[in-house]
């Protein structure tokens, strides 16, 4: 995407629309994954079982997709390498299905005597999100309404106008232009704002049956054509800086192009979202006791990879 923003390309519907898919299935299976947290504190094996075997099935379908369980590495400068056939698309819909219909169950797990042990653990105020450079469900639980995805969709009150409507204004810049958000309704997402863990894995759950609304619409509107866009044999990007972002599962990740005019980046640098949420827990952990530390770390998650980069 900033290859493209760099030189002004756009992919081809059908190849957005796709990306858009996969990224919001992608969102899906990274929620589900830290939500396992929840069933296996309360020894609820029935739901555990359940989050596993779906994010088992979700390997399954990316290897049906493109071949590839673990990275599927499907996204081409200017489009898409592999196409969403019937068959995948079937059950795509049917793992949604569940998919939804589980973060239901978890949001109502985690509602009743289970989440108890989440409620006022770890808040994180609507100060403190722009300070530790916080993004993603970790900003949107503490009621700052962070979203490149779709920055003018309806969300919870805050009374935080000033500093909310300067994000709003500076992420309808590049949101929507090289994926499909702008080609459907963005549902709304109901959940707390209190900012503490339960809040944070409220959004999570919220944001399951979101992402399942998403791709299911998109999957209905799928748009005919071709799937990449006809590149030179030798790309070489214009001279210049580009900067491009992405709402990543955790968060804003931005990527910062820095072209010579080679077919070479001078400079690649990354911006990845989850280094904040450890970064927030240096100060977050040492108020808590030792029974909050679990639900304190569970709802700030985290992937190695991104961490480090």
């Amino acid at each position: 995407m900033a290859i493209e923003k760099a030189l002004g390309i756009d992919a081809p519907p059908r190849a957005m629309h796709v990306r858009t898919i996969l990224i919001e299935f992608s969102r899906m299976t990274s929620h589900l994954a830290f939500l396992s947290w929840l069933p296996w504190r309360v020894a609820d094996f029935s739901h555990s079982g359940r989050v596993h075997h779906l994010l088992d099935t979700a390997h399954d379908l990316w290897e049906g997709f493109c071949g590839n369980r673990i990275h599927p590495m499907t996204c081409r400068i200017g489009g898409t390498a592999h196409d969403v056939t019937p068959v995948f698309a079937a059950s795509l819909n049917t793992w949604c299905m569940h998919a939804a219909a589980l973060s239901d169950e978890l949001r109502s797990l985690l509602d009743g005597p289970a989440g108890a042990c989440t409620r006022g653990v770890a808040v994180i105020p609507a100060d403190a999100v722009a300070p530790f450079g916080l993004s993603g469900p970790v900003a949107r639980a503490s009621g700052v309404p962070m979203d490149l995805r779709c920055p003018n969709a309806a969300r919870r009150r805050t009374s935080r106008s000033e500093t909310t409507t300067s994000w709003r204004t500076e992420d309808s810049r590049d949101a929507p232009r090289h994926l499909a958000y702008d080609q459907v309704n963005f549902p709304v997402v109901d959940a707390p704002t209190e900012g503490d863990a339960h809040s944070r894995l409220s959004w999570l759950c919220a944001e399951v049956r979101q992402s399942a609304d998403l791709v299911t619409t998109l999957l209905q509107s799928l748009p005919d054509g071709e799937l990449a866009t006809r590149l030179p044999t030798t790309l070489k990007v214009p001279a210049g800086r580009v900067w491009s972002r992405l709402e990543a599962p955790w968060g804003r990740a931005g990527y910062l192009l820095d072209s010579r005019g080679t077919t070479s980046p001078w400079r690649l640098a990354l911006r990845t979202p989850t280094f904040a949420n450890v970064q927030v827990l240096e100060h977050l952990l040492p108020t808590l006791s030792v029974e909050q530390l679990e639900p304190a770390v569970a709802s700030l998650g985290w992937t190695l990879g991104d961490l480090d980069k």
